[in-house]
């Protein structure tokens, strides 16, 4: 990203990391200030932690906002759908677990 771009990004999504992978970028944004637990150019693994959930950025409470894009550049990607092996969706007032699904935009979800 350009200095310009990042400086914008930063402000709309606080504290955030893209993670390169094989056919896509994965955004992780609004973490906690001073908690990023990498550094561009690191590699990264499944499960490893990245940073403490937050609310920096443009953010009213602490949440991750995570999205999956095409190119590495927020500004210019299309954002691609995302399957989760195992989570739990909030649904009629409780947790409703879900395998291999695709989450939509509204819904709220956690980790099972």
């Amino acid at each position: 990203l350009r200095a310009n771009q990042a400086l914008d990004l930063r402000a709309l999504s606080g504290n955030f990391i893209i993670v390169a992978g094989k056919d896509a970028y994965a955004v992780y944004a609004h973490a906690q200030t001073g908690s990023l637990l990498v550094s561009p150019g690191d590699p990264v693994v499944p499960g490893q932690p990245l940073a403490r959930v937050g609310h920096s950025g443009n953010s009213t409470a602490p949440h991750l906002h995570f999205q999956l894009m095409e190119h590495p550049d927020p500004w210019q990607a299309q954002g691609l759908p995302c399957c989760f092996r195992d989570y739990e969706v909030f649904q009629a007032g409780a947790w409703r677990p879900v395998h291999n699904g695709i989450p939509t935009a509204s819904d709220r979800i956690r980790k099972r």
